[in-house]
């Protein structure tokens, strides 16, 4: 169902929180199985489960904390998502070549550069990749009320995104992937899907919100 409703994205199953609590290995999977190319999850720990447990495909951790084992996570070729010049700066002394998204803060504000630094934050990223220590592999953002979908923020937030994504590609980085869509925007915002949706709570069979609809209503 969620494949049909973003046929022209990729897909990133999204599996933290213990897979929103259904376990996270049988979800990542099923997941899998079902033709998800992706994995999301917030703990650089979830992605380790992950890699241990044998999954060797596209995945992504975004929630860094202090202390977390970055050397080993770049190791096992997992994805990263990086929101601030600081985090850069950590990839860049471990030595090794990190696979970036780079997260646009476009009004969550949970996580994500400001926009007023993005523009330096890029330029930073990509002067890492030009030495060898980064690939730019997607720019990414947060939507903070998709499940309303006629709210005016998401317009506002596609919008953000938008223009982020050309100022970047102005500074010469131009990644292959970019994600905004949540469970509520690939089911109801098309021009949030760009080239990868990350669909999570309706994965499982959940409506994203009351005013969206039953999940039979969903499909």
């Amino acid at each position: 169902a969620l494949r049909s409703a973003a046929p022209n994205s990729q897909q990133m199953a999204i599996v933290k929180a213990d897979a929103y609590g259904h376990g996270l290995l049988p979800m990542a999977r099923t997941a899998r199985e079902a033709g998800a190319q992706w994995l999301g999850v917030a703990l650089f720990s979830e992605a380790l489960q992950l890699r241990a447990a044998g999954d060797a495909g596209p995945l992504l951790a975004w929630l860094a904390a202090p202390g977390d084992p970055w050397e080993e996570v770049l190791d096992a070729g997992i994805d990263v998502g990086v929101s601030s010049a600081d985090q850069l700066e950590r990839v860049a002394s471990t030595g090794r070549r990190a696979r970036l998204h780079l997260k646009l803060d476009t009004g969550l504000g949970r996580t994500g550069c400001p926009p007023d630094l993005w523009a330096q934050f890029v330029v930073r990223a990509k002067a890492l990749q030009d030495a060898g220590g980064a690939e730019i592999v997607g720019l990414w953002s947060h939507f903070t009320v998709a499940d309303d979908p006629r709210n005016p923020l998401n317009t506002v937030q596609i919008e953000r995104f938008r223009a982020g994504v050309d100022e970047a590609a102005a500074l010469g980085v131009a990644p292959e992937h970019l994600h905004l869509a949540n469970s509520a925007a690939t089911l109801t915002l098309p021009d949030a899907h760009f080239t990868m949706v990350r669909p999570g709570i309706a994965m499982y069979g959940i409506s994203p919100g009351a005013g969206m609809g039953t999940p039979e209503e969903l499909g």
